[in-house]
């Protein structure tokens, strides 16, 4: 995301919600590209796939009682007419920005340069509180070409044409995460001129040249050019190829080139949610239909393929093997809206009913910003599902009739014809909902996924029991769940924020850095896609419930996988020295944040908000926690999110829930994030006993 100043310390009754349905036998498969319909000019033609979710036929009649306006567009010179502008991408940088920044498709650094391109295998080093893998400039092609467009993207691979001074097109290069081949292929007759020269491999095939830098050796297949006897300078025909391939120092060339030889043409994503688990295809497709070479990463698991080489990512080590692409399984992880208070005893219910009637009397006047305004209804509406399981039946009529009044006036469609706050818009140019007023850079679509799951998550609450108000708030709910969740339109970019290949979101819309997209907080993260499916439930859309339970799942696996149960076992890993991460980028995991240098926050910030059910996804191994928690409070007790810290505390066994109840008990209101209750952070210590 972008920097966040100063940003403040963060942050039921679900049985009559409607069923959420998770098919076990549903496979929904997804050849997923920019837009529908015809590419643009140059551009290869789309694959093609049914709309999945949420498509312009369902939100086309909403958008027309929305105002439209344009906040802070991001230079869409490099994007051909027609494609849905990608924000939160892994390669946003490479487009939404004046100048090229590096992406990082893994293994692989890229960057686009005024007359090519540059790419190279980062060299990952670890340092205290550091992991880094920075653009590796190894290997710089030029070829003749004045501009370069994006002209085709799916949510794992991007293809840029490049053309020349008199606009037409020399080639088309495609990337791709997991792929270790950088795609080129010829539109017309050009040279090519390489930075390292390049010697023929020898006993590799025809057609196969090395260049060596750094120590790594990557391989030029193109076996119909011709190579200068200096080797910096490739001829190539029109429709002729000219793959790159980073070969791994444990691999065999003469075994990897003919897998890198065709193209990659696209990737499809296939998924499935069952009770038990999810599972996960990702299948890259080559022009000429064979098997590629495909790497996966720590979260992925074991493949069937036979690893046949390997890297070393900034994610952990990377297998790499010949294949279609990868298949992955992950245990479900099911939206929950309440807690389970079923083993509570008569005075553990009597204290939470006291302190529910303090905490509902004591909301005040809720911030008038997306993000501080979506977790301050969001915290009514836990107190809702409470006041209802303990029977207090006139505290939960009251916060029922609030958060509707705040849920109106923020999901009115023509609020923003009105007032310039607590209100959503409709940005025509980025497509995507915009609200009012934006807060950490949400106006360039930064952490849309965080502040809108709050909205939809208090959304599935108030509406429970109420046909009327589903009826009213589902205009706007539904686009706020097309602008985070929808596949298959135009209106809105696919899958805004969740990157299938990584298993988590990126924050970040435009992604101005040099290391990449990035997302700080994994359990906002969780918490969204717990909200869209939430919403989906009470709205009865069964195809969104099942695409955000598969979400969810993925994103709790990848945020203990690379944020909270950080694995440095391996070299070069061990020297990192810390067992969480607090920023993910895709060129280096540092232990920061953007708003505090704190260990509590670092932590903490992967905490916010522990909505129910989300337990198992950050407290499977007690010793982990214990081990978390004291690194964040190495300086002292927490500054700063310390009723999450306890709330974390509780799932280390019921002597620490007891320990932690203790606390919670005693601790001060201003340590009480503002997402937050007391009551709550008991009921949540309570139901871990």
């Amino acid at each position: 995301m972008t920097a966040r100043v100063e940003r403040s310390a963060h942050r039921s009754r679900a049985s009559r919600l409607l069923p959420l349905v998770v098919g076990a036998g549903l496979v929904v498969t997804l050849a997923a590209c920019a837009s529908a319909g015809p590419a643009p000019d140059g551009a290869p033609a789309r694959s093609g796939s049914t709309p999945v979710v949420l498509p312009d036929a369902q939100t086309e009649p909403l958008l027309a009682e929305v105002p439209e306006r344009t906040l802070a567009a991001a230079p869409l010179e490099r994007l051909a007419e027609g494609l849905v502008p990608p924000t939160n991408r892994w390669f946003s940088g490479l487009v939404l920005n004046e100048d090229p920044m590096p992406v990082f498709p893994q293994p692989l650094s890229f960057r686009l340069d005024a007359a090519g391109f540059t790419f190279g295998a980062p060299t990952v080093v670890a340092q205290p509180g550091l992991i880094a893998g920075a653009m590796t400039e190894h290997i710089v092609v030029e070829n003749g070409s004045d501009r370069s467009e994006v002209t085709r993207y799916d949510e794992v691979s991007v293809t840029t044409t490049q053309f020349d001074a008199d606009d037409a097109p020399v080639a088309r290069v495609t990337i791709a995460r997991g792929s270790p081949v950088v795609s080129y292929v010829a539109e017309a007759a050009h040279s090519l001129t390489v930075s390292e020269p390049l010697e023929a491999a020898s006993g590799a095939g025809e057609g196969i040249h090395l260049a060596t830098v750094g120590g790594l050796d990557y391989a030029l297949i193109a076996p119909e050019a011709t190579v200068s006897a200096d080797g910096l300078t490739v001829e190539l025909p029109a429709g002729a190829t000219a793959n790159w391939l980073a070969v791994p120092a444990d691999g065999d060339l003469a075994e990897l080139a003919p897998l890198a030889a065709s193209p990659l043409d696209h990737v499809e994503v296939e998924y499935a949610a069952a009770d038990e688990s999810v599972s996960t295809g990702i299948r890259y497709v080559t022009e000429d239909g064979s098997p590629t070479l495909v790497g996966t990463l720590p979260h992925h698991g074991e493949q069937t393929a036979s690893p046949v080489g390997s890297y070393t990512t900034v994610y952990g080590p990377m297998a790499l093997a010949a294949s279609g692409g990868v298949d992955a399984t992950t245990p479900t992880v099911a939206p929950a809206a309440s807690l389970d208070l079923s083993a509570l005893d008569d005075a553990e219910r009597a204290e939470l009913a006291e302190q529910l009637e303090l905490d509902a009397g004591s909301l005040g006047t809720l911030p008038a910003d997306t993000y501080f305004g979506g977790k301050a209804l969001a915290r009514i509406a836990t107190l809702i599902t409470l006041a209802g399981q303990l029977g207090e039946e006139g505290i939960e009529q009251s916060l029922r009739t609030r958060l509707a009044e705040e849920l109106r006036t923020w999901f009115d469609p023509a609020g923003c014809e009105q007032r310039e706050e607590r209100c959503f818009l409709y940005d025509p140019v980025m497509r995507g909902m915009v609200g009012l007023a934006p807060s950490f850079g949400s106006e360039e679509f930064n952490d849309h996924h965080f502040h809108y799951g709050n909205f939809l998550y208090a959304a599935a609450i108030a509406v429970e029991g109420d046909a009327a108000l589903l009826e009213e708030l589902s205009p706007m709910a539904t686009l706020l769940a097309a602008d985070v969740a929808s596949f298959g339109g135009e209106r809105f970019a696919d899958w805004r924020a969740f990157d299938p290949y990584s298993g988590h979101s990126w924050a970040s819309g435009y992604s101005p850095f040099g290391d990449g997209n990035n997302q700080e907080s994994s359990s906002e993260a969780i918490a969204a896609h717990q909200g869209v499916a939430l919403w989906a439930s009470a709205s009865g859309d069964e195809a969104l419930a099942e695409q955000a339970t598969w979400m969810l799942s993925l994103e709790s696996l990848s945020a203990r996988t690379y944020w909270t149960n950080v694995d440095t076992t391996a070299e070069p890993f061990a020297a990192y020295d810390r067992s969480v991460v607090g920023i993910v980028w895709d060129g280096k995991r540092d232990y920061a944040t953007w708003f505090s240098p704190e260990p509590a926050a670092i932590l903490g910030i992967q905490l916010i908000p522990m909505r129910p059910g989300t337990g198992a996804s950050l407290g499977s191994d007690p010793d982990r926690v214990l081990e978390n928690i004291a690194e964040a409070t190495e300086s002292g007790p927490a500054p700063q999110f310390a009723d999450y810290l306890l709330m974390y505390q509780s799932l280390a066994g019921p002597e620490q829930a007891e320990l932690a109840l203790e606390a919670a008990r005693d601790l001060p209101m201003s340590s009480i994030d503002d997402g937050n209750t007391r009551t709550y952070m008991l009921a949540w210590i309570m139901s871990q006993d």
